[in-house]
C-alpha cells in the first residue's frame, strides 16, 4: 500500500480525481455529496497507508473549510452559499493532493498550469463583449470589435478582463520550469511542441495587453521586483556577506508591505471601479475596502455567509435594494468577511507563511531554484492583485484559491527545517491561561460580540431572502424579525454601545414605523461609527419622516441618491395611505432643492 500511494501515477491519479470532482460541483453543486468519496478516495489511502503527515499550516487549512461551512450556515442564499462551499472544498483538496505530490510531477503540473492560462485567454477572446465593456485603450477595441466579428457565438458567460489578466499572470509563467528542465538535460524541443508552446505564450499574453488591467501590471511588476531582490542578494559579494537564512524572508515582508501601502496610498484611492455617474461615492477600491470592514466587524464570528457579500454591502452600507457590487475587490478580506475573522486569518496566514517559507528555500538555495522562483513570483502577484481585485474567491475561481499555497507547501516538506524549541507544558500552561483569564475578563464584551453578530444573520436571513429580486422589504417582514430583535436586545443589555446591533435593531424599529426608537438606536450607532454610510442614510430619513426637516438635512446633504429617492418617497407613502409621511417626504425634498450646492 506504502508503494502505490508513493508512486508519482497514484499522485497524478489523485489530482485528476479531485480536478473532476471539482469540475462536476462547479457544474452541478447539488451533486457534492455524491462525489465527495470520490476525491477523498486517494487522501484516505494516503492516510491509511501512513503516507501523509499534518503540520500547523494543514490546521490553518482544515479551518479554513471549518469556516467555509460556518460561512454556509449564515449566508442569506443557501443555493449561493453551497455552491461556493464546494468549490472551496475543492481548493482544500487540491492543496492536500499538490502538497503530497512527489517532485517529478511538478514538470507536469507546470504544463498543466500553463494550459489552464492559455484555456482562460482563450475563453476571454470567445466571450469578451468590447462594445458594451469596452477597455481603456482605444487601438485594443478596435482590435477586440475585429475579433467578435469572426469568432463562433458561444453563449458562455464571460470573465472579468481583470480575473482574465491575474489567472494569466500566475499560471502561464510555470511553462518556463519544465523548459529549463529540458535545457539542463540538453533535450531539444521538437517542431511539434514548439508550434503549440508559441502559439500559447502569444495568445496569453496578448489577452493581458488587452484586459489593461492596471492591477494586474502592478502586481506583476511587484512580483518580478520580489524576484529581482533574490537574485541582487544572492549574487557574489552580498551573498558572501550574508551569514542569516532570514535577511531575504525579512526584506522580502517589508518589500511586500511596502508594495501593499503604496496601493492603497495612491492606486486604489484613484479611479472608479464604475463607469460614468456613481451616486454612491467616488467608487475607488480605497472607498470600497474602508466600507467593507464595517461588515467584518458585524460578522466577526461567524461571517456574513459565502456569496453574501453582494446583498450585504448593498443592504447595510449603501441602503439599497439592489446589487451593487460583487464584493469588496479584496481577496483576504471577502474571506474574512464572508467566513468570519479566524477563516480570514487563517487564510491570510497561509500566504504570508507559503512566501516566507519560500523566501527561506531560495535563500539557502541561492542560484538554484527554478520552480521556488516561479512560485515565489506567482504568490507575490498573487498576492498584490488580491488587494485590489478578488478573481480567487469569487465564482468558480474559489476552486483554485490554494494551489499556490499547497504547492509551496510541497517545496517547504523537502527542504530541511530549523530545530525548533519545543514549548515545554508549563509554558503551554502559562500561554493558555493568559487566554483564558483574557477572555473572562472580557466574557461581557465577547458575549456582545457573539449575540449582535447572530442577531445581523437572523435579520439578514429575513430582509435578504429574495435579494435582489425583492425590492425594498417592508412591513410584512416584521413576523419575522422576533428572533434577530431578541438577540440584539441581548447584544444591547450586554454593551448598550455595540453598533452593530444599534444599528440592526433602528432598522427593524422602522420597519415597524417606531420612529422615535429608531432614531436613538441609530444614533448610539452613529456615535461610534461617524462615517458610516448606511448609519447616515437611515438616520436621515428617520429624521425625515419624524417631520425634523433641519436635522435630516446635515444628513442627506451626504446622500446623492436622496433627492431621486425622496420623490419616489412622496409618491409611495401615498400608496401606504400615510399622507403626512408624504408631506414629509416633499418637505424634505424642496429643502434639499433649495440648499445651496455641496463643494
Amino acid at each position: 500500500m506504502r508503494e502505490l500511494v508513493e508512486d508519482h501515477r497514484f499522485a497524478l491519479l489523485e489530482l485528476l480525481l479531485i480536478a473532476l470532482c471539482g469540475a462536476v460541483w462547479v457544474i452541478e453543486p447539488g451533486w457534492g455529496l455524491w462525489f465527495l468519496p470520490t476525491a477523498l478516495l486517494p487522501f484516505a489511502l494516503r492516510l491509511v497507508s501512513g503516507g501523509y503527515s499534518f503540520d500547523g499550516r494543514d490546521v490553518l487549512v482544515l479551518l479554513f473549510g471549518v469556516t467555509a461551512w460556518g460561512g454556509y450556515w449564515a449566508a442569506y442564499d443557501q443555493t449561493t452559499a453551497w455552491s461556493k462551499a464546494w468549490l472551496l472544498m475543492t481548493a482544500i483538496l487540491l492543496y492536500f493532493s499538490l502538497k503530497a505530490q512527489p517532485h517529478e510531477n511538478l514538470s507536469r503540473i507546470s504544463v498543466f498550469l500553463f494550459c489552464l492560462g492559455v484555456g482562460v485567454a482563450l475563453y476571454f477572446f470567445l466571450t469578451h463583449d468590447f462594445v458594451a465593456l469596452p477597455r481603456r485603450l482605444e487601438m485594443v477595441n478596435r482590435l477586440g470589435r475585429w475579433m467578435m466579428s469572426i469568432r463562433p457565438q458561444t453563449g458562455w458567460t464571460p470573465i472579468h478582463p481583470n480575473y482574465v489578466a491575474g489567472m494569466i499572470a500566475i499560471t502561464v509563467p510555470f511553462i518556463l520550469y519544465p523548459l529549463e528542465k529540458l535545457r539542463q538535460a540538453r533535450a531539444p524541443l521538437s517542431l511539434k511542441w514548439l508550434l503549440p508552446l508559441g502559439a500559447g505564450v502569444s495568445l496569453a499574453m496578448l489577452a493581458m495587453l488587452m484586459s489593461t488591467s492596471r492591477g494586474v501590471t502592478f502586481a506583476v511588476l511587484s512580483g518580478a521586483g520580489g524576484w529581482l531582490g533574490w537574485r541582487l542578494i544572492h549574487s557574489g559579494r552580498i551573498r558572501r556577506q550574508i551569514k542569516s537564512e532570514a535577511l531575504f524572508p525579512v526584506l522580502l515582508m517589508m518589500y511586500l508591505g511596502a508594495a501593499v501601502a503604496f496601493l492603497y496610498a495612491g492606486p486604489a484611492r484613484s479611479g472608479s471601479l464604475f463607469t460614468g455617474h456613481y451616486y454612491y461615492g467616488n467608487g475607488s477600491r480605497g472607498e470600497l475596502f474602508g466600507r467593507s470592514l464595517y461588515l467584518l466587524q458585524d460578522y466577526a464570528l461567524t461571517g456574513g455567509g459565502l456569496g453574501a457579500f453582494p446583498g450585504l454591502y448593498s443592504q447595510y452600507l449603501l441602503d439599497i435594494p439592489f446589487y451593487n457590487v460583487p464584493n469588496s475587490h479584496n481577496l483576504f478580506l471577502d474571506v474574512g468577511i464572508e467566513q468570519g475573522v479566524l477563516g480570514g486569518a487563517a487564510f491570510l496566514g497561509l500566504y504570508v507563511l507559503s512566501l516566507w517559507s519560500l523566501a527561506q528555500g531560495l535563500g539557502r538555495r541561492g542560484e538554484g531554484g527554478t520552480f521556488q522562483a516561479l512560485l515565489l513570483f506567482a504568490l507575490l502577484a498573487a498576492f498584490v492583485h488580491g488587494m485590489v481585485d478578488d478573481y480567487l474567491y469569487n465564482g468558480a475561481g474559489a476552486a483554485l484559491s490554494l494551489f499556490l499555497v499547497g504547492l509551496a507547501e510541497n517545496l517547504r516538506r523537502r527542504e530541511p527545517q530549523p530545530a525548533i524549541h519545543r514549548i515545554d507544558r508549563r509554558t503551554a500552561l502559562a500561554i493558555a491561561l493568559i487566554w483564558l483569564l483574557a477572555a473572562l475578563f472580557n466574557l461581557k464584551q465577547i458575549r456582545a460580540v457573539w449575540q449582535a453578530n447572530l442577531g445581523a444573520v437572523q435579520l439578514a436571513k429575513v430582509e435578504l431572502a429574495e435579494f435582489p429580486e425583492s425590492g425594498w422589504a417592508g412591513e410584512r417582514i416584521v413576523p419575522h424579525l422576533a428572533a434577530a430583535d431578541a438577540s440584539l436586545q441581548t447584544a444591547l443589555g450586554l454593551d448598550p454601545a455595540n453598533r452593530t446591533a444599534n444599528h440592526r435593531l433602528g432598522l427593524i424599529a422602522m420597519y415597524r414605523r417606531d420612529f422615535v426608537s429608531a432614531t436613538r438606536f441609530l444614533e448610539a450607532a452613529l456615535d461610534r461609527s461617524p462615517s458610516h454610510r448606511g448609519i447616515i442614510k437611515a438616520l436621515a430619513y428617520c429624521y425625515v419622516w419624524l417631520g425634523d426637516v433641519e436635522r435630516a438635512q446635515v444628513f442627506l446633504a451626504q446622500i446623492p441618491e436622496a433627492a431621486e429617492e425622496l420623490d419616489v418617497y412622496i409618491w409611495w407613502w401615498q400608496t401606504q395611505n400615510r399622507e403626512d409621511l408624504s408631506a414629509n417626504a416633499r418637505l424634505a425634498l424642496e429643502a434639499l432643492d433649495a440648499a445651496p450646492a455641496q463643494p
